[in-house]
């Protein structure tokens, strides 16, 4: 649907209460044997569709995703809602009528509906990159101008160190590029922008979602964990707008993480 917006980003600074990242933050840091800072098939939370096949473990992911979905569900029973949100936020921003497209799960016995991301240990990636990994099962997708994605990101637990040069914080530079047209972006070197002129500041404040077209190309700013306080907690997210599948054949937004 090319009404929904691209090359532009929401934020809403107010998302979810203190009290409520507070809860999360509390209940994930007591059960780290689950919500580990890798992607091995235990880590359920962490089984993000993108980490595990850039770790090879693909059919990991597929086979657990649906226990990991009752156990997001059940101990995290806000999180249908939060979707829900966020794909209105997105119907919104794109100027559309409230409830014209459905929120539909990729597939929630292969695809886990959300999840979260942890730092706990110091984070020295720079890593400016689009997120199209979870496209891959449309691989022509990321070469059509006409595919809309998005990636949501709400922050849990923001890390101490964004007094440091912003450390945790992200960057976003807002103009979209396929995945054929990535050469345009990228130096000689292959990881550093041409440019800055685009690139906007996003804050991480706890309780804060950032929504932004999945093309942009955007970094998670390198930061260090020396105390606790200094780890990082965000929940994610992705849509991306299909006219009709084989398992949902109507116009949607489907979501994943």
């Amino acid at each position: 649907m090319k009404k929904l917006f691209t090359e532009d980003y929401l934020v809403d600074k107010n998302f979810l209460s203190a009290e409520l990242c507070q809860r999360w933050e509390k209940k994930i840091f007591s059960r780290l044997d689950i919500f580990g800072p890798d992607v091995n098939p235990e880590y359920g939370q962490m089984a993000a569709y993108y980490g595990m096949i850039e770790s090879g473990l693909n059919e990991s992911y597929y086979r657990y995703a649906e226990k990991h979905n009752h156990y997001l569900q059940t101990e995290f029973p806000e999180v249908n809602e939060i979707i829900t949100d966020i794909g209105a936020k997105i119907i919104q921003k794109s100027g559309l009528k409230a409830g014209s497209l459905p929120m539909v799960p990729r597939d929630k016995k292969y695809f886990l509906i959300a999840g979260f991301n942890l730092q706990l240990k110091t984070w020295t990636l720079y890593n400016i990159h689009t997120d199209t990994e979870g496209l891959l099962q449309y691989p022509e997708s990321i070469f059509n101008p006409d595919t809309r994605a998005y990636s949501a990101v709400v922050s849990i637990k923001r890390t101490a160190q964004y007094v440091q040069d912003r450390g945790g914080d992200l960057d976003i530079w807002t103009k979209r590029y396929l995945a054929d047209e990535l050469d345009g972006f990228y130096k000689a070197d292959g990881y550093r922008a041409k440019s800055k002129k685009l690139r906007k500041k996003v804050p991480y404040e706890a309780g804060s979602l950032v929504v932004f077209d999945s093309f942009m190309p955007h970094v998670v700013l390198p930061f260090k964990v020396n105390k606790k306080a200094d780890r990082r907690i965000s929940f994610v997210v992705h849509f991306n707008y299909r006219k009709h599948t084989e398992r949902n054949p109507f116009p949607h937004l489907e979501y994943w993480y």
